[in-house]
């Protein structure tokens, strides 16, 4: 006989239920058992432990459950469990939120499945699980918060991007038709032949920066080292135009020395263009003061800092934003998940004076 099956055998039925419940514990399991003739429910401590109950004096009917349940999320359980009464699926199963007895909201994912059914086969026991899934729930919802702001920010930058391409290729096309039209025996064409070839030299120089630029920001992996400086500098050419465009002051201040910052050129640049983003977003909203931005990079010590100063609007409070613009991050929550990796760290300063972020890196070394 299989030595499992002779010791569960010789287990009496207080052993098996004492083990398992230290099953059931150990997994943060809290059990239900519905009776589906008279709505009585029968709740295990787990089960009201869960929620912030006490078990000597919850009271064992469905309400106690179904009264707890988030209003939008009600109609998709009964749902579920009627799939399963009716036996369009195997087991029922479901996520949805309940009030704590503290007031908050937690993610429950519910499990369970016919347990008995009387003669004619009509069921009249429904048994399951509760257990807690809020922090897996939670985390779920962060990321994609971020993704969803980031890629909010990107469509941003795509937009400023065309505007800032569009600018040089319009002046380069001008440019050309003007040598197009030129007469190669008119003397008195040679002034306009010159300024011509010279704005497209000076515009297809600055649209191959900003593709460059564009490059850099789609890179994934890659060393993880790079000149700060040549960061910065792709930043401002990304950017300068546009903010002249709406009439506010862009101020790039390189006092790197030539040091590396532990991180690979794609998500260097991609911090820098997150911090502009947001000081021209909270400038546009409503400056303080004179409109300006004032980017940085310097050494501080042991670390290689970016500093972003706007004189903007600033920025709601997380609480703020969750009521207001639930899918809003501000650039300290975009830009954790970028600079983490790299052992990078993000400071904010928010006041009527507007915003300062300031994101810090290990010093590497100078390069050479």
């Amino acid at each position: 006989m299989n030595l499992t099956r002779r010791f569960l055998d010789e287990l009496t039925s207080a052993q098996l239920l004492e083990r398992l419940d230290l099953a059931l514990e150990g997994a943060n399991l809290g059990i239900w058992d519905w009776d589906l003739r008279d709505n009585s429910v029968q709740f295990d401590r787990r089960w009201c432990e869960m929620l912030g109950l006490d078990h000597t004096t919850t009271p064992m009917v469905l309400d106690t459950w179904s009264a707890r349940v988030h209003p939008d999320d009600v109609d998709g359980c009964y749902r579920d469990i009627r799939a399963h009464i009716e036996g369009a699926t195997p087991r029922y199963e479901n996520v949805h939120r309940m009030r704590h007895a503290d007031g908050r909201w937690i993610f429950i994912l519910d499990r369970g499945r016919i347990a008995g059914r009387d003669e004619q086969g009509n069921p009249i026991r429904f048994t399951g699980t509760h257990l807690d899934i809020t922090a897996i729930e939670l985390a779920e919802q962060r990321a994609r918060m971020e993704e969803h702001a980031r890629l909010q920010v990107l469509m941003t930058f795509s937009a400023t991007l065309a505007h800032e391409l569009n600018t040089p290729l319009q002046i380069i096309g001008l440019a050309a038709h003007e040598l197009a039209r030129l007469d190669p025996a008119a003397n008195g064409d040679h002034k306009v032949v010159r300024e011509s070839v010279e704005a497209i030299d000076i515009m297809a120089t600055r649209a191959g920066r900003i593709t460059s630029a564009l490059r850099t920001m789609s890179m994934q992996g890659g060393s993880a080292e790079c000149r700060l400086s040549d960061g910065l500098a792709q930043a401002a050419d990304l950017f300068r135009e546009r903010f002249e465009g709406e009439g506010i002051g862009l101020s790039v201040v390189d006092e790197t020395e030539g040091r590396i910052v532990p991180a690979t050129p794609g998500d260097t640049l991609r911090t820098l263009v997150f911090l502009l983003d947001a000081a021209l977003r909270a400038v546009l909203a409503g400056a303080t003061g004179p409109r300006q931005v004032q980017l940085v990079g310097y050494v501080d010590a042991a670390e290689l800092v970016v500093s972003c100063t706007d004189t903007g609007m600033p920025w709601a409070s997380a609480a703020e934003r969750a009521v207001t613009e639930r899918w809003s991050l501000s650039p300290t929550e975009l830009l954790g998940p970028i600079v983490a990796p790299y052992g990078g760290q993000v400071e904010a300063e928010s006041n009527h004076e507007g915003n300062r972020f300031h994101v810090r890196f290990p010093l590497v070394r100078v390069e050479s």
